[in-house]
């Protein structure tokens, strides 16, 4: 999205917000739960909509949980969708459907936290951060979402970078919803358990939810298990046992240990990916104007921190380290070296996806999480 109002386009949206008197949470999930820790004491919350059968009629993290066909919304009411950025698109377009607004009847996540924080606190929230101390990864994904497959050589930062980046970070952030330690393959990392424990130890009750994730084919040491064991830390691992049969005994391993070291964990079992589709994808000669509709209408909700700026969008950021992003613009990234507290709502802003030039290059070679973006592959094909 492109900057026209700098500083002030959420304006208009928190006065929607202050106007609702209750929400329904449209999405009984993972973000669902965490907004639920967030804001059970601070805003009225009727109950859960979900599209699944199984978890209507239950109870969900204290609260009722309906289909979007039991909702009658008033006027004083708002619906916020607390679902992923995939997991969102078909819900979304239920609710335009409906003749539900954006902004106006129904918001996103992202957006209702930081703005809600930003303009009623003058508090800086965000909604997630993805951190990569590497992109080492013993795995070769045909459709990665890092392009390592594209990439000549693995990126691996240095110890006092990671720490300098998560002080500038902090200095800058007063909170955040979830705070992603990723990669690559982060369990390959020599100090991934290290910054975890730096993360936690010093920024820990300003943080929601740290997690990091790993393919289920690395089991770490015992010394690693020790210090991730000490931490406030949820490890996502993902079950890729169809694609990497020869990992099986691993996962079964890594599983074991981290119970017994009593490590909090869920196992992530993925039906489908989406291919961007780098190589086959030219939007070159496409208008700026189409190149902002697409932009806008991916919807990715996810950016990264490296080198003390947060890029627009972690994807670009990933295909540029991969080296198939072409030239990176300036208005790409943020720099939290030039943030003041004057800046709060810029800066929440360009988390949400705004910029002065409103897509990244990799826009041009990029299929986005877009609704026609239907391109389901297998996870973890090996290329």
């Amino acid at each position: 999205m492109k900057w026209i109002n700098r500083g002030h386009e959420y304006d208009d949206m928190y006065k929607q917000i202050e106007n609702k008197s209750a929400f329904y949470l449209f999405g009984a999930g993972d973000y669902g739960r965490q907004f639920v820790n967030i804001f059970g004491g601070e805003i009225n919350i009727n109950s859960f909509i979900d599209n699944s059968v199984k978890k209507q009629g239950t109870n969900i993290a204290g609260l009722p949980c309906v289909a979007l066909s039991a909702v009658e919304l008033k006027q004083n009411e708002g619906i916020i969708v607390t679902m992923s950025q995939i997991a969102r698109t078909a819900p979304v377009q239920q609710l335009l459907q409906l003749g539900y607004k954006r902004n106006v009847d129904f918001f996103i996540i992202e957006e209702f936290i930081s703005v809600y924080h930003v303009y009623k606190y003058n508090k800086v929230y965000f909604s997630s951060i993805s951190f990569l101390p590497s992109t080492a990864c013993n795995l070769k994904c045909r459709y990665c979402l890092n392009f390592n497959p594209f990439a000549k050589k693995f990126y691996v930062r240095k110890w006092e970078d990671l720490v300098e980046d998560v002080d500038l970070f902090f200095s800058c952030v007063d909170r955040i919803m979830l705070f992603h330690v990723s990669g690559g393959e982060p369990l390959l990392y020599a100090h991934t358990a290290d910054i975890i424990e730096y993360i936690d130890g010093k920024y820990g009750d300003r943080i929601d939810t740290l997690r990091t994730v790993t393919n289920g084919t690395v089991v770490p040491t015992d010394e690693v298990l020790i210090k991730l064991s000490r931490c406030d830390l949820e490890i996502v691992v993902d079950d890729y046992r169809e694609a990497v049969p020869e990992y099986n005994d691993n996962f079964d391993r890594l599983i074991k240990k981290l119970k017994e070291y009593n490590i909090k964990y869920y196992i992530n079992r993925v039906d489908s990916w989406i291919d961007l589709a780098p190589e086959r994808t030219d939007y070159a000669s496409m208008t700026e104007d189409w190149l902002l509709r697409h932009r806008e209408q991916c919807g990715q909700s996810w950016q990264e921190l490296r080198n003390g700026k947060i890029y627009n969008c972690n994807y670009a950021a990933y295909a540029t380290v991969a080296g198939i992003a072409g030239e990176e613009d300036a208005e790409e990234a943020y720099d939290l070296r030039m943030y003041d507290e004057s800046k709060q709502k810029e800066l929440i802003e360009f988390r949400l996806g705004y910029s002065q030039k409103g897509y990244t290059n990799f826009c041009k070679k990029c299929r986005g999480f877009k609704t026609e973006n239907n391109e389901e592959v297998k996870p973890a094909i090996q290329a």
